[in-house]
C-alpha cells in the first residue's frame, strides 16, 4: 500500500489535507482509500474485494462513510455488499444511468454534479469509451480516473466507441498537466513496452519504464501518476506524433494519418501486445 496527500480548496479558500491510500486488490487492480485524518472518515473508490479496504479502516480505526463507483464491471464493485454488511448507512455513490448495473447505489448523480465527501468537495465527469457510462471523480488536481485511463495506456473499448475515449481523455489532460490520476489496474510497466515500440526515439519513455520498474521491483504502485507524465509516454495521448505515425505506416500500413485513425490502431494493436 502506498499513501498520497491529497488537498484541496473550497470554494470559501479553506484548504484542506487527506490521505489517499492504494490498496492491491484481486490480480492487479486498485481501490483507493481517501482518509480525513481529522474526521476519520474514510471513503473508498471502487472496491473489487471488502477485505483489504476493511483490514485498512479496522487497523486505522477509521469510520467509512461514502463508495465512489467509477463503472459497473465487478472487478470495482464487488466489495460492496459486504462493505455495506459492515457500515449499512454507507452512501454508494454513482452515475446515474448506471443504476440497472449496480443494484447498490443509494446515491445517485449526473454528469458535471458537485458533492462533498469526507469533508472534500467532488464532482463527477462522464468519460465513455470503456463503457458507456464510465466516470471519474475529481478532487482539486486529483482524478480518480477507473478504467478510462491507465499509467501510459487507457482501457478497453467494450461499450464506447474510439471517438468517446478520444474526447474522455482530452477531458482528463484537460485537467491541467499537475492532475494526479488513480487508475484502476497496474497496466503500466506493459504499456510502456508497447509504448516503447511505437516510439523508440522517445527518451521519455524508457526513463519511465526504468522508474516503474523500479517501483514493481518492490510491489510499489505506479499511481498515481501526472498528466504531464502522459503526455510524454501515453501513446493514446501522443496520435499526432510523428514518430508514433511513421511507426503505423512503416510496420502496420496506416494510410490515414488522422488522430481517430491513428488512435484506432493504436487501440487495436494494443489489444493484442502481450
Amino acid at each position: 500500500m502506498a499513501s498520497v496527500t491529497m488537498s484541496t480548496r473550497h470554494s470559501n479558500q479553506v484548504e484542506t489535507t487527506m490521505d489517499v491510500i492504494t490498496i492491491p486488490s484481486l490480480f492487479d487492480n486498485y481501490a483507493y482509500l481517501i482518509v480525513n485524518d481529522a474526521t476519520g472518515e474514510a471513503a473508498v473508490v471502487d472496491p473489487a474485494e471488502a477485505w483489504p479496504v476493511l483490514r485498512l479502516v479496522q487497523g486505522r480505526r477509521l469510520k467509512l462513510t461514502a463508495v465512489l463507483c467509477t463503472h459497473h464491471h465487478q472487478d470495482h464493485v464487488g466489495g460492496i455488499d459486504e462493505l455495506l454488511d459492515e457500515f449499512p448507512d454507507l452512501r454508494v455513490v454513482g452515475f446515474r444511468p448506471d443504476r440497472q448495473r449496480i443494484p447498490l447505489l443509494n446515491e445517485l448523480l449526473d454528469d458535471g454534479d458537485e458533492f462533498t465527501v469526507c469533508g472534500q468537495q467532488c464532482s463527477i465527469m462522464q468519460t465513455p469509451g470503456h463503457t458507456t457510462t464510465s466516470v471519474v471523480y475529481r478532487f482539486g488536481e486529483h482524478l480518480f480516473v477507473g478504467d478510462t485511463l491507465f499509467g501510459a495506456g487507457c482501457g478497453r473499448l467494450f461499450e464506447g466507441t474510439a471517438a468517446q475515449m478520444a474526447d474522455s481523455l482530452a477531458k482528463i489532460v484537460a485537467c491541467g498537466e499537475r492532475t494526479r490520476l488513480y487508475f484502476g489496474h497496474e497496466y503500466t510497466m506493459v504499456n510502456l513496452r508497447f509504448a516503447q515500440q511505437l516510439e523508440p526515439g522517445n527518451g521519455a519513455i524508457g526513463e519511465r519504464l526504468q522508474a516503474v520498474a523500479e517501483l514493481r521491483r518492490t510491489e510499489r504502485p505506479s499511481s498515481p501518476s501526472a498528466v504531464s507524465e502522459e503526455l510524454q509516454t501515453n501513446p493514446f495521448l501522443r496520435v499526432q506524433q510523428k514518430e508514433l505515425i511513421d511507426t503505423l505506416a512503416a510496420r502496420h500500413g496506416l494510410t490515414d494519418h488522422s488522430p481517430l485513425s491513428v488512435f484506432q490502431t493504436v487501440r487495436q494493436l494494443r489489444n493484442d501486445f502481450s
